[in-house]
């Protein structure tokens, strides 16, 4: 089993253009620059504090984030199916076969690599779930704790485990002394976290979400974009989905694993609340490895086990994307939804076999340009794409992020419309881009000068500066001093350009094929 596990993360593994955003605080952090994105500021570009801090470690021995990243996700992997094992009693039948449908899950497969912080959850997701079958004297604090780290590793991760966790708390028969000596200390480490966050980088959450959360879209929309998602794996991935499902339902029907169960629904009222996202599979995978351990766990009649089997053996089509994936792989296309298969696009270049053939993971164009922009004079840029060019061209270079992952005074800004899931444009106000470049406050909008103002006192001032930590308290409670009174959200596009696209997929008004950079004077 584990063979045919590391036969398919050999044939799959990849790093995704997202990862090398972390990869750059990572190098920047290494050489003295502190957990800076753009060395001039303090922004919090990485959702995964955890995952960036496991593999921190690995970079700095070897000087190679990739196959740090890579290594790390093969050992996680190693104990995400130990651990499963585990979960569901020790090798049996059973065990066997529920570990295995996970090798026809593309959502699994694509996401036991990528570079991002998936691996490390699916561990902790395990651990949470042994855990909650155990009885223990300190079951709340190992629960608790367990639940910090998924904070930790990503916020929204806590929705899977948050039913089960209160349940357990729930159920303790001295709940204050419960709820002081087990449940708080638990999430020390979250609250601690929190506390670095809001003082080091201004705010409380990542930028990334302050960015997503700003997304323009009403509610009917964001209940759509969650949907979308659901079909595409109805579609593409019908393994995951069916038995995302069956966990769900079995798990609903047996008390002791309802609030596992719980957290599966929960987390999927979550993605309509959020609006999805664009990367196929990613925000499923969680949900699989709970169904999974239910399925192994809930004591399935002969029955309902040989028609398991027997739906396995006539999908074996389905391991053409995972244990049979060709080094060809390839799927460059963005569907009509937005979603895409984030692996199918750059398997090509950061696929691990490709990168074996080839002896670089530096082939890709991106990182290419990147590659020449180091050797060129410090100077500020604006791209749609902000993982690995603005990776290879080093710290000397600032980037601007049209879609304010990185960007902490747009993401307080409203998106356009007609987004794509996951890129939600911002427009540049009159007089940004001179601001970005020159450090000086030229906004025209009094309320985003305000807001120009106060987000370069909590990124870039003194940190224990009395006139920063007001600025911060500002930011987090007082938004509406920023909120403009006429502001075009939807007025896209570089001074002085003329607009050619506002296609879903366009970015500062170009077809989303023309991909450039843009290098402010």
């Amino acid at each position: 089993m584990l063979l045919a596990f590391f036969l398919a993360f050999y044939r799959t593994a990849w790093v995704a253009e997202d990862a090398f955003i972390t990869f750059r605080v990572i190098d920047n952090w290494i050489a003295g620059h502190g957990l800076r994105w753009n060395i001039d500021e303090r922004v919090q570009v990485f959702t995964h504090p955890l995952w960036m801090f496991l593999l921190s470690p690995l970079v700095w021995l070897s000087s190679d984030p990739y196959w740090s990243s890579i290594g790390l996700s093969a050992a996680l992997l190693l104990l995400f199916c130990l651990l499963c094992l585990k979960a569901m009693g020790g090798p049996h039948l059973r065990s066997l076969l529920a570990l295995s449908t996970l090798l026809w899950c593309q959502a699994f497969v694509d996401y036991s690599s990528s570079g991002l912080e998936n691996p490390l959850t699916h561990v902790l997701l395990v651990l949470f779930f042994i855990a909650w079958k155990t009885e223990h004297p300190h079951r709340v604090l190992l629960l608790s704790a367990l639940s910090a780290l998924l904070f930790l590793n990503r916020p929204d991760a806590v929705v899977l485990v948050a039913p089960a966790l209160v349940a357990s708390l729930a159920a303790s028969r001295d709940k204050p002394a419960v709820l002081v000596r087990q449940f708080l200390p638990g999430l020390l480490p979250a609250v601690l976290w929190t506390l670095f966050s809001l003082f080091y980088f201004g705010s409380p959450v990542p930028n990334t979400a302050i960015a997503k959360v700003l997304n323009g879209l009403t509610a009917a929309q964001s209940a759509q974009q969650a949907w979308n998602l659901v079909v595409h794996a109805y579609e593409y991935d019908l393994p995951t989905l069916v038995t995302i499902l069956a966990g769900l339902g079995f798990g609903l029907t047996r008390a002791a694993l309802r609030p596992i169960a719980a957290g599966i629904a929960l987390w999927f009222g979550y993605l309509v609340y959020v609006g999805g996202d664009y990367m196929a599979g990613r925000f499923l995978a969680g949900p699989l490895v709970f169904s999974i351990l239910v399925l192994g766990t809930v004591g399935l009649s002969s029955l309902y086990t040989v028609t398991w089997a027997l739906l396995l053996v006539a999908s074996t089509g389905a391991l053409h994307a995972t244990v049979l994936s060709p080094i060809s792989y390839q799927q460059r296309f963005v569907m009509p939804s937005g979603i895409a298969n984030e692996r199918g696009f750059y398997y090509q270049e950061l696929g691990m076999r490709r990168v074996l053939e080839h002896h670089s993971w530096k082939l890709h164009p991106w990182f290419v340009e990147g590659d020449k922009l180091r050797k060129q004079p410090p100077a500020v840029y604006a791209k749609c794409n902000i993982g690995m060019t603005a990776f290879a061209a080093g710290s000397q270079a600032t980037w601007i992020d049209p879609l304010a992952l990185a960007e902490p005074f747009l993401a307080r800004l409203p998106a356009r419309s007609n987004s794509r899931v996951g890129h939600y444009e911002r427009a540049f106000p009159e007089g940004f881009l001179t601001a970005r470049a020159t450090g000086n406050n030229t906004l025209a909008e009094p309320a985003l000068q305000r807001l120009w103002t106060d987000i370069r006192l909590a990124t870039s001032a003194n940190l224990f500066s009395l006139e920063r930590l007001a600025s911060i308290k500002r930011l987090n409670l007082d938004k509406k001093l920023y909120v403009p009174e006429h502001f075009d959200r939807d007025a896209v596009g570089i001074p002085g350009h003329p607009v050619t696209s506002r296609s879903q997929t366009s970015c500062m008004g170009y077809p989303g094929e023309v991909q450039f950079t843009l290098r402010l004077q």
